[in-house]
């Protein structure tokens, strides 16, 4: 290979362009190198890519978010992408098969990590942000987008508890964005619930429209409302969020937003162009809320 090349740049002249990984080669070079030395001996690259992810040494500092769900990637697809030469001088390689991590082994190290090797323990994991071992589970050959009880997969999970890392892991393994539950909230919707900006900017980012809804017809913007969480109220009307779509039973983030008391996010609506004249499907007004509240600074924005 050319010393003007970066390392890994074999990766840009294939098919799998998309694994290059950008920020490991600008931001830590020396382990780009060293995988792509060792990239025509599939154990020692396995072997490699479990220390990355999970370290041995226990004071060591991770990786930034962006760089390890690169990694991550790169690893899960190594037993497509392994077959690529880095030179004409590389070594010729045995068949692909021969080069896949062992799932024995993995189980092991995932058990011996505290999880079981079950749609449980994937769960388990992916709520403790557990990152390197959810990338395990994948790996092992579990369906990235493997559902617990509730009908939610990693990705809801991470969204849920605002786990930003395994988030950008998951997505960057083709966790599916849309995926719903049994009450048809994506995981967009549970990051609004929650209150996560990062999360729900990584969701918007990758596509996801502001105004999914769930069967209820509830979408984040109302969930995000409901909650006080500013900042992804502003996130959300920032991506065309819709303030006057009501849910099934006629609510809107408006009123759920006067019904709990959230001053600024009441202002933010209004300010957006959020309608007043809102009825629920059981007959109370937005009015009627506001008479009961005993915030005299929202009585007094509705005058």
């Amino acid at each position: 290979m050319s010393d003007d090349k970066p390392p890994l740049a074999f990766l840009l002249d294939s098919d799998f362009r998309n694994k290059y990984p950008h920020q490991l080669v600008a931001r830590f070079p020396h382990v780009a190198r060293k995988i792509e030395a060792m990239w025509g001996d599939a154990g020692a690259t396995a072997d490699y890519f479990t220390e990355l992810m999970i370290p041995s040494r226990p004071n060591r500092q991770g990786f930034p978010p962006e760089v390890a769900a690169e990694i991550m990637s790169l690893s899960i697809a190594y037993d497509r992408i392994g077959h690529l030469l880095v030179a004409e001088e590389a070594p010729v390689r045995a068949p692909l098969a021969a080069y896949q991590w062992d799932q024995e082994r993995l189980v092991k190290e995932i058990e011996n990590l505290g999880f079981a090797f079950s749609r449980e323990g994937f769960a388990k994991a992916a709520e403790a942000g557990n990152h390197q071992v959810c990338a395990m589970f994948v790996q092992a050959g579990f369906d990235v987008d493997t559902r617990d009880a509730r009908e939610w997969t990693p990705l809801t999970i991470a969204a849920f508890h605002g786990r930003e890392q395994l988030a950008l892991m998951l997505l960057e393994c083709g966790a599916d964005l849309f995926a719903k539950d049994r009450g048809g909230y994506t995981p967009l919707h549970w990051a609004a619930f929650s209150g996560y900006p990062v999360v729900v900017k990584l969701l918007l980012d990758r596509g996801v429209p502001a105004n999914v809804l769930s069967n209820a017809g509830i979408s984040p913007l109302l969930q995000a409302a409901a909650r006080g969480h500013l900042a992804v109220v502003n996130q959300l009307l920032d991506r065309q969020a819709n303030p006057n779509l009501d849910a099934n039973d006629g609510s809107t983030p408006l009123l759920k937003a006067v019904a709990n008391g959230h001053l600024a996010v009441i202002q933010v609506l209004l300010n957006a162009g959020a309608h007043r004249q809102v009825t629920l499907a059981d007959g109370t007004t937005l009015d009627d809320i506001v008479a009961k509240t005993k915030d005299l600074r929202i009585r007094a924005i509705f005058g």
